[in-house]
C-alpha cells in the first residue's frame, strides 16, 4: 500500500512539474509574441554583437529596412529593442532618463561621472557643472581656444610632411579640455602620457568581452584607467591648495572650479569620475568632428570656398575672437550642422526600461534597452544621404536643428541632452575660423571609422595659405 502511494505521489509530482514547464513555456512563447520582430540568439551573451561592432550604422539600417520598422536584437551584453526613427519613437526615447549603456561604458567613464549616472545623481552634477556653461564662461573660454588654434596649426604647418592626423589633432582636443575643463597647464610629456593612458583605457569600449579579469585584454584598459584616476589626485589636490590660500590671484573659471567650491561638496569618487569622464567626453568627441569637418570640406569644394569668403568678411584673423564673430557665421554654423547630421560620433544612444512599455504595438520588457539611430536612410530628413548646408539655412540665417530628435543625435537630446554643446560649437567655430582664414589641408586619404566612433580618419598634410 506504500509503495502504491508513492508510486501515485511520484506521479502527482511529476505531472505537477511537467504542468508548471508547461506554463513558464506558455508564458515564455506569450511573451514572445508581444516583443517586436528579431532573433533568439544560441549565444545569448555575445548576440549579433560582433555585426553590430563592425558597423552600428549599417546594422541598424539594414535591420528597420528587413523588420519594417522597429526591431529587437542581443547586442552589446543585453537584450536590446532599435526603435523605428519617428516622432512619436523620438518623443518616447528622450523622455526616458535612466541609460542604457553597458557596464563597461560605465566602468570605463566612471561609475559617477555625468554622462553615465541617473537621477537624483545625475540632477545634481548637472547643476553643478551646468555652472561652468553660462553665456559669461563660454566667452571666458574664447580666448584659450583661439591661442590654442593657432599654435597647434603652425605646429602642423611645421612638420608638412603627410602623415596620420589622428594623433595630432588629438594633443590640441586634449590640450583644450585641459585648459578649460581642468584648468591645468601640463608640459607636452605629461599631456602626451595622459593621452596615452585614455587611448589605452577607452580601447576597452570596442571589447567584445569585457571582463576586468587577469587573462582578459579589458583588464590592461581598467590598468590604464586606474592609472589615470591616480593622476587625477594629484590635480585635485593642487587644485584645492590654491583655492583654500587665501592670497589666491587665479579666477574661479573652470568646470572643476566650480565642483570644489560648491556648498554641497562632491565626493572624492564623483570628482575623480568627474575628470575622466569630462575629458573622455571633451577631447575624443572633438577629436572625431574636426577629423570629419576637414574630409567634409574636401569633398565639397564649392562650400569650402563659400565658407572661405565667409570667414574673410568677418575676421581679419588678428583681432580677438568674440561671441559677435561666431554670431556673424550662419554658413559654418550650417556646415558644422551638416557634418554632425551626416557623421555623427556617437551613432546610436541607449536607454534602459525601468517598467514594461509599449512600443509600436510591441511590449519592450522591464530592464531591456532602448537604442534609437535617426542617422542614415532613416533619417527624417529630406534626401538624408546628400551633403547640403542648405537645408539648415533660411535666407541666409542659421537654423539651429540640434534640438531636432529625428535630424540629430550627436548631443542626445531631452533631460540627458550633452550639458557641453554650447562649448563644443564655439571649439570647432574658432578652429575653423583660423583654418578657414589662413590655412589648407592637402588631403591625401580618408578611412571610415565605425566603432566606438563614428568619424573620418584623415592622412595628409596641412599648409599655410600665402
Amino acid at each position: 500500500m506504500e509503495l502504491q502511494n508513492a508510486s501515485q505521489t511520484k506521479s502527482l509530482l511529476a505531472i505537477l512539474a511537467a504542468g508548471v514547464s508547461a506554463w513558464f513555456a506558455w508564458r515564455k512563447w506569450k511573451s514572445l509574441q508581444h516583443l517586436p520582430p528579431g532573433k533568439l540568439f544560441m549565444w545569448p551573451l555575445l548576440g549579433e554583437s560582433v555585426r553590430y561592432i563592425a558597423d552600428p550604422l549599417k546594422f541598424v539600417e539594414e535591420k528597420l529596412t528587413e523588420h519594417g520598422g522597429t526591431f529587437r536584437s542581443n547586442v552589446l551584453l543585453g537584450n536590446t529593442v532599435f526603435l523605428a526613427v519617428t516622432d512619436s519613437n523620438a518623443k518616447l526615447f528622450y523622455s526616458r532618463k535612466d541609460l542604457g549603456w553597458p557596464l563597461h561604458f560605465q566602468k570605463l567613464v566612471g561609475l559617477k561621472a555625468l554622462p553615465m549616472v541617473n537621477d537624483p545623481l545625475h540632477k545634481k552634477l548637472r547643476t553643478l557643472n551646468g555652472r561652468a556653461f553660462g553665456d559669461r564662461q563660454l566667452d571666458s573660454y574664447l580666448s584659450k581656444l583661439s591661442k590654442l588654434s593657432a599654435k597647434y596649426l603652425d605646429l602642423w604647418v611645421d612638420n608638412a610632411d603627410s602623415k596620420d592626423l589622428h594623433m595630432e589633432v588629438k594633443k590640441y582636443a586634449f590640450e583644450c579640455g585641459e585648459a578649460v575643463i581642468l584648468g591645468v597647464e601640463n608640459d607636452q610629456l605629461k599631456t602626451d602620457r595622459f593621452m596615452q593612458l585614455y587611448d589605452k583605457a577607452f580601447r576597452g569600449l570596442g571589447y567584445v568581452l569585457p571582463f576586468d579579469l587577469p587573462g582578459f585584454p579589458f583588464r590592461q584598459c581598467m590598468n590604464a584607467r586606474r592609472q589615470l584616476v591616480e593622476d587625477f589626485k594629484d590635480v585635485i589636490q593642487q587644485k584645492r591648495k590654491k583655492l583654500q590660500d587665501p592670497c589666491r590671484m587665479f579666477k574661479i573659471n573652470t568646470m572643476l572650479d566650480t565642483m570644489l567650491q560648491t556648498e554641497d561638496n562632491s565626493s572624492d569618487e564623483e570628482l575623480l569620475d568627474f575628470c575622466v569622464g569630462m575629458m573622455f567626453a571633451a577631447h575624443d568627441t572633438t577629436l572625431c568632428s574636426i577629423q570629419s569637418c576637414l574630409h567634409w570640406l574636401k569633398c565639397v569644394p564649392t562650400v569650402e570656398e563659400r565658407l572661405r569668403r565667409e570667414v574673410h568678411s568677418v575676421w581679419d584673423g588678428e583681432e580677438p575672437i568674440t561671441r559677435k564673430i561666431l554670431e556673424s557665421l550662419p554658413q559654418l554654423k550650417a556646415f558644422l550642422q551638416e557634418v554632425w547630421r551626416m557623421t555623427p560620433p556617437v551613432v546610436v544612444i541607449s536607454r534602459r526600461v525601468t517598467e514594461d512599455i509599449e512600443v509600436d504595438g510591441y511590449i519592450v520588457p522591464k530592464g531591456w534597452k532602448l537604442n534609437f539611430a535617426p542617422a542614415g536612410k532613416h533619417s527624417k530628413c529630406e534626401e538624408p544621404e546628400t551633403f547640403s548646408i542648405e537645408r539648415h539655412l533660411d535666407q541666409g540665417k542659421f537654423l539651429d536643428r540640434l534640438f531636432d530628435p529625428t535630424y540629430f543625435n550627436s548631443f542626445g537630446g531631452g533631460s540627458r541632452m550633452c550639458i557641453g554643446y554650447k562649448f563644443a560649437r564655439d571649439e570647432m567655430l574658432v578652429f575653423f575660423l583660423h583654418f578657414l582664414r589662413g590655412y589648407d589641408l592637402k588631403l591625401d586619404q580618408s578611412d571610415r571609422q565605425k566603432f566606438p566612433f563614428n568619424f573620418w580618419r584623415l592622412k595628409g598634410a596641412f599648409q599655410r595659405l600665402a
